[in-house]
């Protein structure tokens, strides 16, 4: 079973995406700040976060840059109320971009993607080890 952390300082949105996901057969975390989330990075494994921008203290930004350096297995799908290009400007290089405006149904989509494209760079990787 997959791993998701929720990282946002919302007690609502952490909700509505865990029981949302969790319907959809995800074991699911939370985290309400960065300092949360870096605690549950150390002592769990975690496949995907699903990471707000505007977090108290350590803003998402920031705490993308530390997932990327030392949690590099570990996926990254940006939430925020700021449109995707704002996003993709803020934080450049995660799996995904979800405006939390859209539906939740999109949210999902966007997991099942980073997943689905993760595997396929697997594969694409054995392929090519395979073949040397």
């Amino acid at each position: 079973m997959k791993t998701i952390m929720i990282v946002d300082d919302e007690k609502k949105i952490r909700s509505i995406y865990g029981k949302m996901l969790c319907r959809e057969g995800f074991n699911i975390l939370k985290a309400a700040d960065a300092e949360e989330a870096h605690e549950l990075l150390i002592n769990n494994h975690v496949d995907l976060i699903l990471l707000d921008i505007n977090l108290p203290e350590v803003n998402g930004a920031l705490l993308f840059k530390i997932i990327e350096k030392f949690f590099k297995n570990t996926r990254v799908v940006i939430t925020s109320v700021y449109p995707v290009e704002q996003q993709q400007t803020l934080i450049a290089g995660a799996v995904g971009y979800y405006d939390k405006s859209a539906s939740i149904k999109v949210l999902i989509q966007k997991v099942t993607a980073a997943f689905s494209d993760y595997q396929k760079g697997k594969q694409e990787l054995y392929k090519e080890k395979k073949q040397a």
